[in-house]
């Protein structure tokens, strides 16, 4: 191996342990601005910027994390719209949407916290193709 192709596996090695690029410190951290709520579009941003189809493990991680910020804003998008239209239609309609923000939120927990300790894991998190936990 050429001394050129050494120094960049060292260098590579070296840029996975970084808490801004690709890698197990940045998928965590991105689990954690997910539970944020306010800061999920800056994990969405390093999971779309930093996913690499080479590494599965890694790719797994921020396919898992772009489910999970989508299935946040999908979830939290209609529970609101129902319970400000159940304003004017029925009490019901409310209750429903405060349940679908319960149920969203509580889904979004469940997945964030499997998500973590399997990147602390080193493990692909399974079904990550899934909105289901």
């Amino acid at each position: 191996m050429s001394k050129r192709a050494e120094k960049d596996k060292r260098t590579s090695h070296h840029s996975r342990g970084r808490l801004i690029g690709p890698g197990l410190s940045n998928i965590c951290l991105c689990y954690i601005l997910i539970l944020s709520a306010l800061l999920s579009p800056i994990a969405l941003l390093f999971a779309f910027l930093f996913a690499e189809p080479d590494e599965t493990r890694v790719y797994a991680h921020y396919f898992y994390i772009r489910t999970t910020v989508a299935l946040l804003v999908i979830g939290v998008c209609i529970g609101c719209l129902m319970i400000v239209l159940g304003a004017s239609i029925s009490s019901s309609v409310i209750l429903a949407g405060l349940v679908l923000l319960a149920l969203t939120l509580g889904l979004t927990v469940i997945r964030c916290i499997r998500g973590f300790f399997s990147a602390m894991r080193g493990k692909a998190p399974q079904n990550y193709k899934s909105y289901f936990v």
